[in-house]
């Protein structure tokens, strides 16, 4: 997913000239995986052997072990520093060294592996993960799968087994601003009264009365392309089988998004919010700090993002000011529970390496993600640095993002479904491609058959999920 298809929000909001920068980076990178692996046999035999003598040895001190660990969640480095300092002095013995990411975080972890130096523990987007399931360690068995909501792991189980465990939990919506809607309501504003499309019709034309832009959509591929298209992917199709049975059935041709109900359920809504769109006289301005600001100040009462949009919020909101997440009602079913559920992208996950690293640092990594997933420490650091839900069942932590929060709110009363489904659902290419598409779409470039037909003409190039 790109970055990420939906990422953690904070890695696909980069210049669009780094995004095609690490497109192009992915597709070289894609190209060289396959002759890498099949060469690395023999001298990762040797460099296991090798390593076998360090890890026993570890170093200065027998019994000592060192691991690495390697994430492409920039932005964070001073955390896991912070993580790993407060790791190492628990756990005597274990010793953590840390691999910043750069621009070109998948190529980066490519090289390490190239050079037999395949980290211990990577933070990596489940696509990544899963396309390199063969080096990673089985977590299925290990006891902190205990302590994970089990709705977190879908996009981390390959084949039944778990490969990884994820990281913390994004919320995509409707970013509300409640004294906004409190004034259009003329009242207190329950999120929960927004069940259909004509729900939040009514709230739009009950803000704009006030004066105020009823929503606000920011124009960009990355946005529009995998946040809001691959929505029309999800569960409102059913269950996961019936996901990957709908997307092969593009792929063969055998069906035409066009005659899809999910589909049109979903675009007719986003007809909605560009009709009413804060940027509907240049719906492709694409700026996210602005739209912030429109939210921040209620020049607009709502706005299409995620949760991590509380990075750009938190230091333009007066004190006080109350913000919340509503789910993208598809249809006019009050009755239909996904109305009223918003999609949660688990974005990276935590492996181990199996393939580069003796048993003994492998249960050392192992120990390492416990202590990241169910350690009261840890789990605080991340909910204040990250502002984000953790989808782990002892976590009882202070979110200080309003966004999270309502997050939080949704997994608890069991409101959520996976983005992804399965990690290879939407090819990692889809934002920038179909996220052409929808630009052109919300620009009124194209109509809704033409949009379709480019959509199943991306599909028809894919492999079968």
């Amino acid at each position: 997913y790109n970055k990420n298809i939906l990422g953690d929000g904070q890695g696909c909001m980069k210049e669009e000239k780094n995004m095609k920068k690490r497109t192009i980076s992915l597709m070289l990178v894609g190209a060289m995986v396959a002759t890498m692996f099949a060469g690395c046999g023999n001298s990762e035999a040797n460099t296991n052997a090798s390593s076998t003598e360090a890890g026993k040895t570890g170093g200065a001190e027998a019994g000592n072990v060192s691991i690495s660990f390697y994430t492409t969640e920039t932005g964070k480095d001073d955390m896991f520093q912070e993580l790993i300092a407060d790791f190492e002095e628990k756990n005597p013995g274990i010793t953590v060294e840390y691999i910043a990411a750069g621009d070109d975080q998948l190529q980066q972890w490519m090289a390490l592996y190239s050079s037999n130096e395949g980290p211990t523990v990577s933070l990596m987007d489940p696509i990544n993960i899963y396309e390199n399931q063969e080096r990673m360690r089985d977590l299925t068995n290990e006891p902190l799968i205990d302590n994970i909501e089990e709705s977190a792991l879908t996009t981390m189980t390959f084949d039944g087994k778990i490969y990884a465990v994820p990281g913390t939990a994004a919320g995509i919506g409707i970013l509300y601003n409640k004294a906004v809607c409190d004034a259009a309501v003329g009242g207190d504003f329950d999120p929960s009264t927004i069940k259909t499309r004509s729900d939040l019709k009514d709230l739009f034309d009950k803000i704009e009365a006030t004066g105020v832009a009823a929503t606000c959509i920011t124009g960009v591929n990355w946005s529009i392309g995998a946040h809001y298209l691959c929505q029309t992917y999800g569960a409102a199709l059913g269950s996961t089988d019936e996901r990957v049975a709908y997307v092969n059935s593009i792929i063969s041709g055998e069906t035409k998004e066009i005659d899809n109900d999910v589909f049109n359920g979903y675009m007719d809504t986003f007809d909605l919010l560009a009709e009413y769109n804060y940027n509907k006289a240049d719906p492709l301005v694409g700026d996210v700090n602005m739209d912030a600001q429109a939210l921040a100040t209620g020049a607009c009462g709502t706005w299409f993002m995620g949760d991590w949009a509380w990075t750009y919020l938190a230091d333009v909101v007066e004190d006080g000011a109350e913000f919340g997440l509503l789910p993208i009602p598809h249809s006019d079913d009050a009755s239909d529970v996904i109305n009223q559920s918003i999609p949660t992208s688990y974005a990276k996950g935590y492996c181990v390496d199996a393939s580069q690293n003796t048993e003994e640092q492998q249960e050392a990594g192992v120990k390492f993600i416990e202590y990241l997933t169910s350690d009261a420490t840890a789990e605080q650091v991340m909910a204040k640095t990250c502002g984000q839900a953790l989808p782990y069942k002892n976590a009882d932590v202070t979110i200080e993002s309003p966004l999270g929060l309502s997050t939080a709110g949704y997994i608890s009363k069991g409101l959520t479904y996976d983005f992804y489904g399965t990690p290879n659902m939407c090819p990692s290419d889809i934002w920038y491609e179909c996220g052409a598409y929808m630009c052109e779409y919300l620009a009124g470039a194209c109509d809704r058959e033409t949009l379709a037909s480019e959509i199943d003409a991306y599909w028809q190039k894919q492999e079968a999920r």
